[in-house]
């Protein structure tokens, strides 16, 4: 793609567009714990740097429906109706599959967004043109909105509704709340506006004359993009409002401003160079269309990044990653998978910090491990079990995603068992790998196909969790697995029912109200097991303190006892 980075210039405003702007900013701050009231702030940058001309065919009224209300349009899950975009942009977006607002966040969604915007350039609507404009700074800006990087998004909704204290004991992570929203930094007037506006300086992007082509291929990529500008960046935001508010770290304030400003600065400059693409577009007769041409280049360009994407530049594992060393001796590996766009994962979006969790516990243990990016395991396999005799797999979910084939994965792991080597599997919501885990799969079961514990949610406060023939800590579960929101929650509903097995032993009970539930299970020759994710899942128990260090995530002494007494069940020395 051609970028040309220039200094944004301010275009002349009337007086009326001035002082509209003015009285938004001085607006009540909506307090969110993501990228909520953070919409509001990208939409003011983006309506101020327009240009005069068509930020002047909004009357105030417009502008701040746009900034408070149509920058969040596309979080909600109601249809397009004619009387918000029109009859026919509700039909063309049907054809093309985007039927519901949220549709809009998803690949094809945000270039049918697009789409839309040079239509309503067209048709001279400015109602239409501000709506369109608003939605689509939404979806750019969540594309590398921090909430999304799975650590964030974790002490966000999980551990600031857990109320887990932070290292200094007094504050919580509820406190945190405000500052890991774009929000927090951009209204700061002790340096976070400062930051907001200079990161927008630097990053800005010009229209470079591409192709309409061209430009739906970048824009259907913003998701994978927007991750790999997060990843480096989001625990640095989470680290940066921890040292503040604990400890009121100027450096680490000035750490968080810093990236905060530079992940809404990525959705500000990217609005504003597509809304000059799309203007100049709409001034010509060419019909822009989502060809199936296009599609099959952007999954070839999907496929690319995948292939390209480093994982070192995922902030959460860069201090953990360790090769395998074959002069070494025996290790314990772990999958790791790097982050892609919003909830993407064949892993599942959450088994990031679990499996991060797991590995830091072992570097600080002594225990020798080594590191797997998922790519390669899908690629090549696995090392032989003479190197590597244990293997751990997190896998809240389990399917393919884009070019990365689940099934891919599980061959190579039936390669690996029968070749020796014993595997640990952490499950979520979703079954294990089909062939590998076969016998497994057919002894689980769940109440029904919504349930997401083998437990009420109130029922699942208090549980205890056990592990057969070992002697564990008391492993109380403290939080619940249920929180107001977030994609970290976690879910396993599973139960294994072993009556008609041969080959299946129980290895995890839940117990609650006198009775106990089988929810974890062992082969009787020691090579397959299974845990579900809550017993490994760091802070849910009583006794646990949350992190050390927020932005370096352990495990807990009791979840870390579980996961020990697990693989000593599968027979390695190590």
């Amino acid at each position: 793609m051609r970028y040309l980075f220039l200094k944004p210039v301010k275009s002349p405003a009337t007086f009326l567009s001035v002082l509209s702007v003015l009285i938004l900013t001085l607006l009540p701050i909506q307090k969110a714990g993501a990228w909520g009231s953070g919409h509001d702030d990208v939409m003011r940058e983006v309506i101020e740097r327009l240009p005069a001309e068509l930020r002047d065919s909004f009357t105030p009224e417009m502008i701040k429906e746009a900034v408070h209300h149509q920058s969040h349009y596309p979080d909600n899950f109601d249809p397009f109706l004619p009387g918000d975009v029109g009859e026919a942009a509700v039909a063309r977006l049907a054809a093309a599959g985007v039927k519901r607002r949220y549709d809009l966040h998803s690949e094809r969604g945000m270039a049918m967004a697009f789409i839309m915007l040079v239509e309503a350039l067209k048709e001279g609507d400015p109602t239409h043109t501000a709506l369109w404009i608003s939605a689509y700074s939404h979806v750019i800006a969540d594309m590398a909105a921090c909430n999304h990087d799975p650590l964030v998004h974790t002490a966000t909704y999980g551990w600031a509704d857990w109320k887990l204290k932070l290292p200094g004991g007094v504050n919580d992570y509820s406190k945190l709340r405000s500052l890991l929203d774009l929000s927090g930094a951009a209204h700061d007037p002790e340096g976070g506006e400062a930051a907001f506006e200079e990161a927008i300086e630097r990053l800005y992007l010009a229209d470079a004359g591409e192709e309409p082509g061209e430009l739906l291929l970048e824009i259907m990529l913003y998701g994978q993009a927007g991750a790999d500008f997060c990843a480096p960046r989001g625990v640095r935001v989470l680290e940066g409002a921890a040292g503040w508010v604990d400890r009121e770290d100027a450096a680490a304030r000035k750490m968080l401003w810093k990236n905060l400003g530079e992940l809404g600065a990525w959705a500000v400059v990217r609005t504003l160079r597509d809304v000059e693409i799309a203007r100049r577009c709409a001034k010509s007769d060419q019909q822009i269309e989502l060809t199936p041409e296009i599609e099959v280049a952007h999954r070839e360009n999907v496929a690319s990044f995948l292939a390209g994407r480093k994982i070192e530049d995922d902030a959460l594992f860069a201090p953990l990653l360790r090769e395998l060393d074959p002069e070494s001796g025996p290790v314990t590996g772990i999958v790791f998978e790097p982050c892609w766009a919003m909830n993407g994962a064949v892993l599942g979006f959450a088994s990031r910090v679990q499996s991060a969790a797991i590995a830091r516990s072992w570097k600080q243990a002594g225990k020798p491990y080594a590191t797997f990016d998922l790519r390669d395991a899908i690629e090549d396999g696995f090392p032989a079990p003479e190197k590597m005799p244990q293997l751990v797999i997190v896998a809240t979910s389990f399917h393919s995603y884009h070019s990365l084939k689940a099934d891919a994965l599980d061959r190579h792991l039936q390669t690996y068992l029968d070749a020796g080597g014993r595997v640990l599997w952490v499950s979520g919501t979703t079954l294990p790998a089909a062939g590998a885990f076969g016998s497994f799969r057919s002894a689980m079961g769940r109440d029904d196909d919504k349930s997401k514990l083998p437990l009420s949610n109130s029922d699942f406060i208090g549980a205890r969790v056990g592990l057969v023939g070992a002697d564990l800590p008391a492993a109380v579960i403290a939080h619940p697995a249920a929180t107001k929101a977030g994609w970290q929650q976690p879910y396993c509903p599973w139960t294994f029912s072993l009556e008609n097995q041969n080959d299946l032993q129980p290895l995890v009970t839940l117990e609650a109200g006198g009775n106990s539930q089988i929810v974890g299970a062992i082969d009787n020759g020691k090579k397959r097991a299974l845990l579900p994710v809550y017993a490994i899942t760091p802070y849910l128990f009583a006794g646990e303190e949350g992190p050390d260090s927020p932005h370096e995530p352990a495990l807990g002494s009791v979840s870390e006892a579980i996961l020990e007494g697990a693989l000593k069940a599968l027979g390695s020395a190590l």
